[in-house]
């Protein structure tokens, strides 16, 4: 990736993290990360870099969004799945399936104030696009935080452009800042299949791309994540290949 960007006329440094895994306490390990990757985007920031961020997994976003230290920042989350469940909601215990609800710091307090510069971000400075696999408690707290749910199928309907447009312009009244965050289940499995579990119904690769261009052309993208891809599932490289074009469309213009 770091190569296609340089080809593109981007400069490119290539910072990667690493901590040492706890078996027994993975949810220990998940911030000790965070807590890393909260000092690096800083520091990308103060020198004037875009942070672009390649994940494992979502819950990763919550060092992100330290790092930017912005009282005001959006969130712009693509993702098959809402990430928006508390140890209090969930029925599986999955940490990743808590990464939205970190972020706008609704659960993991204690852990969540070892992180420099983490500010949890309001509902209301949220926009989630493309879940198709939510249950109801999720959708429940969607509605009373007051976070944009965009339907992959209202996009489908009405065209990229035309289907965001709400969400962004009631996002454009609290924030004209923000973090992208794409988990690569966004796509549909048929064209880039990048988990064994991501569910039909997704966006094309183009159309992705349209929406990664409207929300460039409506906010400062101060940062941005591509997440979440099984190099087992995607035994083709399609899901990687996708990766890298949404990586393009995110980063900014030089020259």
């Amino acid at each position: 990736m770091a190569g296609l960007l340089q080809k593109g006329g981007h400069g490119v440094e290539v910072v990667c993290l690493q901590t040492e895994a706890d078996p027994m306490n993975p949810v220990k390990t998940a911030f000790d990360v965070n807590r890393l990757l909260a000092r690096q985007v800083r520091a990308a920031l103060d020198d004037e870099k875009f942070p672009l961020v390649l994940a494992g997994n979502c819950n990763h976003c919550v060092g992100t969004i330290a790092g930017i230290q912005r009282a005001d920042l959006g969130v712009v989350w693509f993702d098959a799945h809402g990430n928006f469940n508390t140890p209090e909601t969930s029925t599986s215990g999955y940490l990743d399936g808590m990464a939205l609800a970190l972020t706008a710091g609704d659960c993991w307090q204690g852990l969540l104030d070892t992180i420099p510069g983490f500010i949890p971000v309001a509902g209301n400075r949220m926009v989630h696009i493309g879940a198709r696999d939510l249950d109801a408690r999720e959708v429940a707290r969607f509605s009373d935080c007051g976070a944009s749910l965009v339907d992959p199928a209202a996009l489908q309907a009405l065209g990229v452009r035309r289907g965001l447009e709400p969400a962004l312009r009631r996002l454009r009244r609290h924030t004209d800042r923000v973090y992208v965050h794409v988990d690569m289940d966004i796509v549909e499995p048929g064209e880039a299949r990048s988990k064994a579990f991501a569910p039909d119904g997704g966006l094309t690769v183009a159309q992705v791309v349209a929406a990664l261009q409207a929300i460039g052309e409506t906010f400062t993208i101060q940062a941005a994540a591509i997440a979440a891809c099984d190099p087992d599932a995607d035994r083709q490289g399609r899901a990687i290949s996708a990766g890298m074009t949404f990586a393009q469309a995110l980063a900014p213009e030089t020259g």
